[in-house]
């Protein structure tokens, strides 16, 4: 018995040391292969990740302004596939932080997409909500996009406001697929007003002749 007390007090300083010796350049190395998007997506590589040590090596890496952009997104990627409160928390903070993405405007687009991997909630809801407001195109169109997969019946009024100001049609196009998949009186009823207006040819071609 004491023999295996013994072992498992080793065993965990070993998990704990390596936890707390890893690094963002050791997150770096995992993730510089060209099968990353699978590799993040695998659940016994992203469970390492929910100890608290790891899991910050990865915030940081998203958050760290000077690093290469394209490392970034895939920290980011990885907050939305891990799904845990600790990393929508994360990357809401990045979402509502002005600073986040100047040094690269598609940065926060790619935070709006990870935001649509979480359960819906109002909380999601009123800060995603904004980025249909977002100077970037890129950022409106993601967002419309999340909102679509998270399917808030609430998110209809403020798609469709949306939509009413947008001028880019790719926008306008994710905000009609959004709004088809929440599937509201309201969101549909808008639908049949855009189809019959007669103002939106282009949009309905864009959508294969038919919403």
């Amino acid at each position: 018995m004491k023999k295996i007390l013994i072992m498992c007090c080793i065993l965990y300083s070993f998990l704990i040391s390596s936890a707390y010796g890893y690094t963002i350049n050791d997150l770096l190395k995992e993730l510089d292969i060209p099968n990353w998007r699978e590799k993040i997506t695998d659940p016994h590589f992203l469970n390492q990740f929910k100890v608290p040590e790891k899991f910050s090596v990865v915030v940081s890496l998203a958050d760290a302004r000077g690093y290469d952009w394209r490392y970034r997104i895939r920290a980011i990627r990885m907050l939305g596939h891990l799904k845990t409160p600790q990393a929508e928390d994360a990357l809401l903070n990045m979402f509502q932080d002005h600073f986040f993405h100047h040094e690269c405007p598609s940065l926060k687009s790619y935070v709006a997409e990870a935001l649509g991997d979480f359960s819906p909630g109002r909380r999601l809801m009123e800060i995603l909500k904004e980025g249909l407001k977002d100077p970037e195109v890129l950022v409106r169109e993601a967002t419309a996009r999340s909102l679509e997969r998270l399917k808030m019946p609430e998110s209809a009024k403020y798609l469709i406001e949306a939509f009413n100001t947008e001028r880019s049609l790719a926008v306008r196009i994710a905000i009609i697929k959004a709004l088809k998949a929440i599937g509201t009186h309201d969101a549909i009823s808008f639908i049949k007003a855009v189809v019959s207006d007669g103002n939106h040819r282009e949009l309905i071609d864009a959508l294969g002749g038919s919403i």
